[in-house]
């Protein structure tokens, strides 16, 4: 079936049926990562965060996976909850976007 010979309904339930992922979207040519964006989000970035002992403490880590985004009251600015390679469960961590786009994940913040 074609998205064109298929019912309306059936075609809108097909094209969000991956956990409400768009399936047209991801497979177009603008949305595809290039081979240097692979590289950039392969690479450790250092993040800093703020220790239970109050002292700001960095670590490098690999951002495998956009989970989820959320606009922050106070700035007004989207961050987005990520899950790091080598992890198993979510993190429950939140970085910026603009955090995010040095890192090679813009194309998949637009998706």
């Amino acid at each position: 079936d074609t998205p064109l010979t298929t019912p309306p309904n059936e075609y809108i339930r097909w094209r969000y049926a991956n956990q409400g992922e768009d399936k047209e979207s991801l497979v177009k040519v603008s949305m595809q990562f290039s081979d240097e964006e692979l590289k950039l989000q392969k690479t450790p970035f250092e993040i800093q965060f703020t220790g239970e002992d109050g002292k700001v403490k960095k670590i490098k880590k690999v951002v495998s996976e956009l989970v989820g985004g959320r606009k922050t009251n106070k700035s007004k600015e989207y961050e987005y909850e990520v899950k790091y390679a080598g992890s198993t469960v979510d993190s429950g961590e939140y970085l910026p976007l603009k955090t995010l786009k040095k890192m090679g994940w813009e194309k998949a913040i637009k998706a």
